[in-house]
């Protein structure tokens, strides 16, 4: 859930403001090239920037609500997977199993400690999810008891819900000698958030701890990332171009306030490398 935490308000600030400031200096000096330097000119560049920010701004409603959708689906699917982690053996397979039945129809036979033994097409299956930390792995001594307790049962293939990386070896493992598919993390936090996306409260309280005062310092860090120092030198340049064609002052002060954080971003990535 960190990666969450982490995002910047003012790396979104910066962007927006770029963005908006390059489609202002280019249409602009569209319509310069086209009439001249003149009041027409920028009045022009003006209506069209107007008429391309407002196009912008449909396109990004039409995205907020799908990457909205894709965010709660993920975040509603880690924290439902890392429920089932605390979970009862029994109950965190009995669960998974029924969002699986869901998608993929079969009979539930048989429920325990193991796993839960399911009916589909005839075959007979073992499902069941290993209780791992994020942070392990899943390897072939995982996977080996899994098809030990699907041959006792019977079983002609086995499922096993790895919320933690796969290691080589599980793979091999589950090729013989009995089947086993897995199903990887990424798989089961987009089966448990469809089932389970986040509310409006668990949105809440994530944004709450992400609005956790920073010290200045590490805004400053932020500020003069050596990572965002060529695009602020861009946005720089576009400025002090933009005020040498036209000779407005309006242009002067960000376009050199932007160059300026540009170098020092480059200073700081130049003491990174001494440091290194």
């Amino acid at each position: 859930m960190q990666e969450y935490l982490h995002a910047s308000r003012l790396k979104g600030l910066v962007d927006g403001l770029g963005l908006h400031l390059i489609i202002l200096i280019a249409s602009i000096l569209w319509f310069i090239l086209l009439w001249g330097l003149g009041l027409p000119a920028l009045s022009a560049g003006c209506a069209l920037y107007g008429l391309m920010t407002l196009c912008i701004r449909q396109m990004r409603a039409r995205q907020l609500k799908r990457r909205e959708r894709q965010l709660r689906i993920r975040i509603g699917g880690e924290m439902a997977l890392e429920r089932l982690l605390t979970a009862p053996p029994a109950r965190a397979h009995f669960e998974l199993t029924l969002l699986l039945s869901l998608r993929y129809p079969m009979m539930l036979l048989q429920s325990g400690e193991s796993g839960v033994l399911c009916s589909r097409k005839g075959e007979r299956l073992l499902i069941a999810f290993q209780q791992l930390p994020g942070s392990s792995q899943v390897t072939a001594e995982h996977v080996l008891p899994l098809q030990r307790q699907a041959a006792a049962l019977k079983a002609q293939k086995a499922v096993l819900c790895a919320p933690c990386p796969l290691h080589s070896s599980a793979r091999e493992q589950a090729a013989s000698p009995l089947p086993v598919t897995l199903l990887s993390r990424e798989q089961l936090i987009t089966l448990l958030g469809e089932a389970n996306p986040a509310t409006d409260d668990q949105l809440a309280a994530l944004g709450q701890r992400k609005r956790d005062r920073a010290p200045a310092s590490k805004w400053l860090r932020i500020i003069l990332d050596p990572q965002r120092a060529p695009r602020c030198l861009a946005y720089g340049a576009l400025l002090l171009v933009m005020y040498a064609v036209t000779g407005m002052m309006i242009y002067l002060p960000p376009g050199l306030l932007l160059v300026g954080i540009a170098a020092a971003g480059r200073i700081r990535k130049k003491e990174r490398k001494e440091l290194i």
